[in-house]
């Protein structure tokens, strides 16, 4: 029997902004160290060590706005993590861990008023496994929050480095899973053109920070550990042969570990995954890789294509149980949805 289009889907990846947030910051915004303008397009904030930012405003600030979107899309709740252009990972430590903190409370509490059709990601500050594991702790156990969305090697941070193993070793003992999702300011810069950075150097960073995590043991040593890669994964799904042979070459292990499972391959379906790959034949790819039950909807809700059409490349290329998973069974099982 056919499933009908549109209906009970869960959104595993989008994005907020509050304008909570962002009023407070810009009253303070001397003691942060950054600058806030407020433009006809929404506020401008200015992060140190970086380019200002696109102003942040409209559906990106606020819940209300995405019912409508919701309904259309049979949408019936969405997950939603910080817009990361402003997680502050450029800040001093100090004042990073604020900053994290006064985001994630204003994110729970929207999402709180906003209903029972929303659920909320929270972020952590990247210069201290110790002070990432306690924001997440806070932010699970005290805020209601379901989970993290991190960036993947954002400017000079290195997400996969052994200082955040505390960070890791929490999220497995919460049981909630940590998205891996390309940042706003990357790496890219080394590697790429500008003009690719959306396209390739978002992907990029979760290709490659993923590969990291593998190969330096992370998921062994947190077996329960429930990793989720945005953009369907980036290219790894694609180019883990090449992990594979490099690793069992010899030539590509980091520091020497042995992976428990005997292989880079064994390791991705084990973590999870979005719909958001802007092609039906990468996604079917996917799905044939690691099977439709560690895949879930994702919009990139306010940014993208996936925004406009959604569920629409998963319907065309699934089968009715794979749709089923990808619309709503995976993502309950991941977010404690019921």
């Amino acid at each position: 029997m056919m499933i009908e289009a549109h209906t009970n889907c869960i959104d595993g990846h989008a994005h907020l902004a509050p304008r909570s947030f962002l009023d407070a910051v810009a009253g303070a915004s001397k003691a942060f160290g950054v600058t806030v303008e407020r433009t006809d397009a929404g506020h401008a904030v200015g992060l140190p060590h970086m380019p200002k930012l696109r102003p942040a405003g409209g559906r990106l600030v606020e819940l209300d706005s995405r019912e409508e979107w919701m309904a259309s899309e049979g949408v019936t709740h969405q997950v939603t993590g910080p817009w990361l252009d402003i997680v502050g990972y450029t800040l001093h430590p100090k004042k990073e861990v604020e900053w994290v903190h006064l985001l994630n409370e204003h994110i729970a509490a929207d999402v709180s008023g906003a209903g029972d059709s929303f659920r909320a990601l929270a972020t952590v500050p990247l210069r201290s496994g110790d002070a990432a594991a306690r924001e997440l702790e806070w932010a699970v156990n005290e805020a209601g929050m379901v989970g993290a969305m991190v960036p993947s090697d954002p400017v000079d941070v290195d997400v996969a480095d052994p200082s955040l193993e505390s960070f890791w070793a929490t999220a497995a003992k919460l049981g909630v899973p940590v998205l891996l999702h390309g940042a706003s300011h990357s790496k890219w810069e080394a590697f790429g053109p500008s003009y690719l950075a959306y396209s390739m150097g978002r992907t990029l960073d979760t290709t490659i920070l993923a590969a990291k995590l593998i190969l330096g043991g992370v998921m062994d040593r947190h077996p329960s550990l429930k990793l989720a890669l945005c953009h369907g994964g980036g290219a790894l799904p694609y180019l883990i042969g090449r992990v594979e042979d490099g690793y069992k070459r010899g030539i590509e292990r980091r520091d020497g570990h042995e992976l428990e499972l005997g292989g880079p391959t064994e390791y991705l379906p084990k973590m999870y995954y979005d719909t958001v790959t802007m092609n039906e034949r990468s996604l079917r790819m996917l799905i044939d890789f690691v099977d439709s039950s560690h895949i879930m909807l994702g919009s990139d809700y306010v940014w993208g294509p996936m925004a406009q059409e959604f569920s629409g490349p998963a319907e065309r290329t699934a089968n009715d149980k794979e749709l089923r998973n990808m619309r709503h069974v995976t993502a309950e099982h991941l977010f404690g949805i019921s």
